[in-house]
């Protein structure tokens, strides 16, 4: 039985949660709704700026969400935390170089599958670039503050595995608006939400391996998310109008699944011990 104190803090987070995620995707599907109304030519507006801000809705809900529970001190704490070193160097290689070594991987064995030879269209010349480009506008700033704080929400209230699936499953709905937008850089318009969604799932049981395995670190999700938009940017995973095919995109999530289940057996995400609200804000 809970306390009458522990029931008032069970309900304070639902409330934080649900002040999240309103926040999340408000922001992101309305902006988005504008994105497709300027794709079929009924909004005169620059497209890709307001693709960007509404990525950001992660990131408006976290600075919301924290600065509602404790102030500008608590927002400064949580948000303080991608500069936290301590994840160790075995989370870090992984969350830097998995995802786009399982890509080329991906790439190699649809190349001997269909006799064909591997396609790499990023140079090298070209990854200080993109990396910089996808992490400060891909994707990475604006969403993995929000999607670290809703991890320290949902283990609130389930144990982690369910936790991972739920999140995963929110951050692939949150994406939902980008496949009815088709325009040139934007995969999700060719590619099937079923088959993204199995990929998205999959790869955020990576990220969570990392985040409770290195002390909760948000820059070990941040490092991930990058590591993840490389992947898609070095190796054509996912369809495209010039090849619609999702082979690489299946073999890719199926990778992302065995090493997924590999580091969650070989060494175990770490539950961490102070499952209060206020710890998770730290």
């Amino acid at each position: 039985m809970l306390t009458r104190t522990e029931n008032r803090a069970a309900i304070r987070g639902r409330g934080s949660m649900l002040l999240y995620l309103a926040i999340a995707f408000g922001m992101a599907w309305t902006l988005w709704l504008a994105a497709w109304l300027i794709t079929k030519g009924r909004l005169s507006l620059p497209l890709f700026p307001v693709l960007v801000i509404g990525s950001f809705g992660p990131f408006a809900g976290a600075l919301v969400t924290t600065w509602s529970k404790g102030g500008r001190t608590q927002a400064r704490r949580f948000f303080a935390r991608v500069l936290d070193p301590h994840m160790g160097w075995p989370v870090f290689l992984v969350s830097f170089f998995l995802l786009p070594v399982l890509a080329a991987i991906a790439e190699l064995l649809h190349a001997a599958y269909t006799h064909s030879a591997p396609r790499f269209p990023m140079t090298l010349s070209d990854v200080p670039g993109s990396y910089l480009f996808l992490t400060v506008l891909g994707g990475t700033l604006a969403e993995e503050y929000g999607w670290s704080l809703l991890s320290d929400q949902l283990d609130e209230l389930f144990p982690l595995v369910r936790s991972t699936f739920l999140l995963g499953l929110i951050w692939a709905l949150w994406h939902l608006p980008l496949f009815f937008i088709v325009t040139p850089g934007m995969i999700q318009g060719y590619t099937p939400f079923y088959i993204f969604l199995v990929v998205t799932v999959s790869m955020r049981f990576l990220f969570a391996w990392a985040y409770h395995r290195g002390n909760r670190s948000i820059l070990s999700n941040m490092l991930f998310h990058s590591a993840s938009n490389m992947a898609y940017s070095m190796v054509p995973l996912a369809p495209s109008p010039a090849d619609l095919t999702t082979d690489r995109l299946w073999i890719f999530g199926l990778l992302n699944i065995l090493s997924a289940t590999i580091l969650w057996i070989a060494a175990p995400p770490r539950q961490h011990p102070d499952r209060g609200m206020t710890a998770n804000f730290r």
